[in-house]
C-alpha cells in the first residue's frame, strides 16, 4: 500500500470526483441492503397478513429503490471510473516524458520490451488498484448496515456471524502478501517476453535471413513458460483463498441454521426475519468476497506502483547546469583535450584512452581503423549522447557540458549508418530534421539528397506511409531520407557515420555527390570505410584500441608507410573500395 500512497499526487486533481464517489458509496451500500428488510416485510406484513392493500405499495417501493439506485449507481461508478481513466493517462504521459529524458546508458542498460511493459502495461495495473477506492468504503457501509440489522432482529445470530471474521481476516492478509510477492515476479517475466517479442518484430529480416525462426520461438516459448510458472503461483494464492473464505463461511451458516432453527421453533423468531436473516448473511458474503478481490488487485496495483515508481526514481546522468550558455553560432573550431570515456555500465573498461584533437572550423577530418577503435564513441561525445569520463570537449573555446543541451544539439546534424525513421510519412521523416520546415523546403532536401526519383514513383509519393523504420524502403532509400534530413537541418557541424554503407552501387556515386556538396562549408567528422569518402578530406586520423595512432592528410600517412598504408594495401590486393 505505501508505493499507491505516491499516488496522491495524481489524485489531488480530482478530489471533487473522488469525493463525490466515496460519499455516494454510503447511499449505494444503503440501496444494497435494502432488500434484506423488503423480504422481513413482504413475508410478515404481506404474506402473513394477507394484507391486499399492500400489494401495491410493495412493487412501488422497489421500482422507487432502483430508480434512486440508477442515479447513484451511475455517477458513483462513473466518477471514479473518470478518475482511474484520467490518471492513467497522466501517468503513462509522465513516465514517457520521464524515459525519454534519460540519458542514453538507460537504454543500452534496459531492454525495450522491458520499458514499453513498465510505461504501457503497468499503469493498467495501477488502475485496477485506484478503482478500489470506491469498493473501500463502500463494501465496508454495506456490511455495517447488514450486521447492524442482523443485531436487530438476533443479536445470538450475529455473533455467530461475527466469529467468522478473525480468520476471514487472516486469509486476506496472508494472501494479500503472498500475491503482491508473486505478482512483482510474474510483472517482471511480462516485460521480458514483451522484449522477446520487440527483437522478434524489429528484427524479422535478420531472423528470415539468417534462418532463426526456431532460436527466437524457443527463446519466447521460453519466457512463456518461466510467465506461466509465476502465473500459476498466482492462480493457486487466488483459488485458494476464494473457496477458503467460502469454507470458513460454511461454519457462519451451519450455525445460523441451528440457532436460528431453534429461535423459530421457539417462537423467538418469526420465519421472515430468520429469512431476512439468511438473507443478510448471504448479502454479507458479497462485500467480504468483493473486500478479498480488492485486497488481489490492491497487491497488484502495488507491485506495478512499484515499479513505476522506480523509473521516477531513475536520474540522467547528462544534465544541463542551471546556468547553461546559450549558443547559436559555431565560429572557430572544435578542441578535444586528453578525451577519456567508459561506457556507464561498464567503467571498468576505458574506450577512449586520452584523445587530443583540434578540428577547425569549416575542416574536415575523417576518422579510419578497425571495428572497436573507439570512432563511434568518440562522435556520440560531442552532440552529448554521452558524457566524457575524463579530459573534455570544447566548441569555440566553451566546454561543451557549459552549453544548453538544445543549442548545442542544433548545431550538429549527424547521418549515421542505423537510420531511423518514423512508421509515418517521408515527408515527415525529413521534416525530423527541422520541424519547422515548409513543404516546399523538404522537396527542396529531398532533390539535393537525389532522393525525389524514388520518391515520385511512389503511389502517394512525400505523402507515402513507409512503415516501421522504414521497412517499405530499401536501405539506399532509407540512406537518402537520412540525408535529406541532413539537407533540411543546415547545421555548421556534420557527422556522417558510415554514410554510405547501405548504398547500392546505382545510387552510391550520386549520393557521394550529394553528400560532397552537403559538407561544403561545414566542418565534418567522417567515419567511413570508402576510400572514395576519405581521400578528399583535410586530414586522417588513424585509431586503434581507443588510442590515435597515426595523423595527417592522405598523401603524408601513405608516405608514412604505417597502418594507413596497411589498410590501403589490403584494399587494392583485395581489389576492394573499402578500407578493412
Amino acid at each position: 500500500m505505501k508505493s499507491l500512497w505516491k499516488l496522491k499526487a495524481y489524485l489531488k486533481p480530482h478530489w471533487a470526483w473522488i469525493l463525490t464517489s466515496l460519499l455516494l458509496a454510503i447511499p449505494m451500500a444503503a440501496i444494497r441492503f435494502s432488500p434484506v428488510v423488503l423480504i422481513q416485510k413482504l413475508i410478515d406484513d404481506l404474506l402473513a397478513t394477507k394484507d391486499e392493500s399492500k400489494l401495491i405499495t410493495f412493487p412501488l417501493m422497489v421500482i422507487g429503490i432502483f430508480a434512486v439506485n440508477f442515479v447513484v449507481r451511475f455517477i458513483h461508478y462513473g466518477a471514479i471510473r473518470v478518475v482511474v481513466a484520467r490518471v492513467n493517462q497522466k501517468l503513462k504521459n509522465d513516465l514517457y516524458d520521464h524515459v525519454l529524458g534519460l540519458s542514453a546508458d538507460y537504454f543500452t542498460a534496459q531492454s525495450t520490451g522491458g520499458l514499453m511493459s513498465r510505461v504501457g502495461n503497468d499503469p493498467n495495473q495501477i488502475d485496477q488498484g485506484i478503482a478500489q477506492f470506491a469498493v473501500l468504503l463502500r463494501e465496508p457501509f454495506q456490511l455495517v448496515f447488514l450486521l447492524g440489522y442482523t443485531f436487530y432482529l438476533d443479536w445470538k445470530l450475529t455473533l455467530i456471524t461475527i466469529a467468522v471474521f478473525p480468520p476471514l481476516a487472516f486469509v486476506f492478509s496472508y494472501s494479500g502478501k503472498k500475491l503482491k510477492r508473486t505478482i512483482h515476479q510474474l510483472q517482471e517475466e511480462q516485460a521480458r517476453m514483451f522484449s522477446t517479442l520487440q527483437e522478434s518484430f524489429t528484427g524479422i529480416r535478420v531472423i528470415k535471413s539468417f534462418r532463426l525462426e526456431n532460436y527466437i520461438r524457443k527463446k519466447y516459448h521460453d519466457r512463456s513458460e518461466a510467465f506461466f510458472q509465476h502465473l500459476s503461483q498466482t492462480i493457486i494464492v487466488e483459488e485458494i483463498s476464494h473457496p477458503a473464505v467460502e469454507f470458513i463461511m460454511a461454519f457462519a451458516i451451519a450455525g445460523l441454521i441451528y440457532v436460528g432453527g431453534k429461535a423459530v421453533l421457539g417462537g423467538h423468531l418469526t420465519q421472515g426475519q430468520l429469512l431476512a436473516f439468511f438473507g443478510a448473511f448471504a448479502m454479507m458474503q458479497n462485500p467480504i468476497r468483493v473486500l478479498n478481490d480488492m485486497n488481489i488487485k490492491l497487491a497488484n496495483a502495488g507491485a506495478a506502483a512499484e515499479r513505476v515508481f522506480e523509473i521516477f526514481d531513475w536520474k540522467t546522468r547528462l544534465v544541463e547546469k542551471p546556468d547553461a550558455i546559450a549558443k547559436e553560432n559555431f565560429t572557430r573550431g572544435i578542441s578535444l583535450r586528453d578525451v577519456r570515456f567508459s561506457y556507464p555500465d561498464a567503467p571498468e573498461r576505458e574506450v577512449l584512452k586520452g584523445i587530443s584533437l583540434e578540428i577547425p572550423k569549416n575542416h574536415s577530418i575523417a576518422l579510419v581503423g578497425a571495428s572497436g577503435a573507439g570512432k563511434s564513441s568518440l562522435v556520440s561525445l560531442l552532440p552529448r549522447i554521452f558524457d566524457v569520463t575524463g579530459g573534455g570537449i570544447e566548441i569555440d573555446g566553451v566546454d561543451i557540458r557549459d552549453l544548453k543541451i538544445s543549442d548545442l544539439r542544433s548545431l550538429i546534424s549527424i547521418v549515421s549508418q542505423d537510420v531511423f525513421l518514423f512508421n509515418d510519412t517521408v515527408a515527415e521523416n525529413i521534416r525530423c530534421g527541422r520541424l519547422d520546415a515548409t513543404d516546399e523546403e523538404i522537396r527542396r532536401a529531398a532533390k539535393e539528397a537525389f532522393a525525389t526519383d524514388f520518391i515520385e514513383k511512389m503511389q502517394e509519393g512525400f505523402l507515402t506511409t513507409i512503415g516501421d523504420r522504414g521497412q517499405k524502403l530499401s536501405g539506399g532509400e532509407r540512406q537518402r531520407l537520412s540525408i535529406a534530413r541532413a539537407f533540411l537541418r543546415n547545421s555548421p557541424i556534420l557527422i556522417l557515420d558510415e554514410a554510405t554503407s547501405a548504398l547500392d552501387n546505382t545510387s552510391e556515386k550520386a549520393v557521394q555527390a550529394a553528400l560532397e556538396k552537403l559538407m561544403h562549408d561545414k566542418t565534418t567528422i567522417v567515419i567511413a570505410h570508402r576510400l572514395s569518402t576519405i581521400r578528399h578530406v583535410d586530414r586522417i586520423i588513424v585509431m586503434r584500441e581507443g588510442r590515435m595512432v597515426e595523423d595527417g592528410n592522405h598523401a603524408e600517412l601513405l608516405a608514412k608507410n604505417g597502418e594507413y598504408a596497411a589498410f590501403l594495401k589490403i584494399a587494392e590486393q583485395t581489389r576492394s573500395e573499402l578500407i578493412p
